[in-house]
């Protein structure tokens, strides 16, 4: 079963599931070799769909009961070329001795979310902070863990949980755009759903994302956040994630910083008000081939850039500014 094979209907059936759709896929493959192969919760979504005997998904239509029809966006169905956005004009053809290679499955996919995304007007605040403090602090807490034998706190659960303790402060972050009945609105988010961009290598050998989220993130004490990411990773690691921790997300935390970026500028999902980066935990560039000596010296301390990409029509460059001010303290 491939996301080549669906409709646009059939695939808007999936679409609550974003950048997280290709999974889904594998697992709706694995629901249809063995129904029994993947856990209930999928196994109950999979039962809504029909499989016809040309193996591909017949979708039942949803009633409705009257209520207000919410727009998601732009839609472009790269297999028809229809789309109420203007395609684009003076598209590369392949040259004599090029090869074009028709994009399927996962990077079709990626192509649809990140066009959807084109409808959302979004900009970026930056921001550096030092890291010095954070690096002994989180050391003084690692080597108390491995006395008790309680794992290991990463940069990314520290960073995860400022996240949360920011929103507190600047909670228009955590909210929502969406358009009712033709006008536009404000969701105001009850919890802080954190989803963290997970970085799975498949079994070809390609690299993929999910993003899963730690639930009610914001009524929970530091230990039980710990616990729950660390959950949450595992699980993805394992292939055992659930529907439910793909759904309701309200912001993002990834961190390409942990392969040596320096700054980023992901792109902002449909359904959520803000996604932050982290860029990689280095001295300044030119700092970087300095004895040890010299940085003691000058007193350098390594640093981090931290970017919020945000929608600017629910929140504003002010407010994007003052929720990483409160990350870096």
């Amino acid at each position: 079963m491939k996301l080549e094979d669906l409709s646009q209907e059939q695939r808007e059936k999936l679409a609550e599931f974003g950048v997280n759709t290709w999974f889904v896929m594998e697992l709706l493959e694995n629901f249809i070799n063995n129904p029994n192969s993947v856990g209930k919760d999928w196994q109950d979504l999979f039962a809504g769909l029909n499989i016809a005997s040309n193996g591909k998904i017949s979708v039942q239509p949803e009633k409705t009961n009257g209520s207000a029809k919410i727009d998601t966006g732009s839609y472009v169905n790269y297999n028809t070329g229809s789309s109420n956005t203007p395609q684009p004009f003076n598209l590369p053809q392949p040259q004599e001795g090029e090869e074009a290679i028709q994009i399927k499955g996962v990077g079709e996919r990626i192509i649809e979310n990140m066009t959807s995304s084109l409808t959302i007007p979004i900009a970026t605040s930056f921001r550096a902070i030092p890291v010095k403090v954070l690096e002994e602090n989180r050391l003084i807490i690692n080597n108390y863990l491995k006395k008790t034998n309680s794992g290991k706190i990463s940069f990314t659960h520290i960073i995860g949980w400022a996240i949360v303790q920011a929103i507190a402060l600047i909670p228009g972050l955590n909210n929502a755009f969406t358009v009712i009945n033709g006008n536009p609105h404000i969701i105001k988010k009850n919890n802080v759903n954190l989803g963290l961009a997970v970085d799975l290598e498949k079994k070809d050998g390609s690299r993929s994302l999910i993003v899963p989220n730690v639930k009610g993130a914001d009524k929970m004490n530091f230990r039980q956040f710990f616990d729950s990411y660390n959950d949450i990773i595992s699980r993805s690691r394992n292939g055992k994630i659930d529907i439910s921790d793909f759904q309701g997300t309200t912001i993002t935390l990834t961190n390409p910083g942990t392969i040596g970026t320096v700054a980023s500028q992901p792109r902002l999902m449909v359904g959520q008000g803000a996604i932050i980066a982290t860029g990689a935990l280095d001295y300044p560039a030119e700092y970087q081939a300095v004895t040890k000596d010299i940085i003691t010296m000058l007193g350098i301390s390594k640093v981090m850039n931290i970017t919020s990409t945000y929608d600017h029509r629910i929140i504003q460059g002010a407010e994007s500014g003052m929720f990483l001010q409160k990350m870096h303290k």
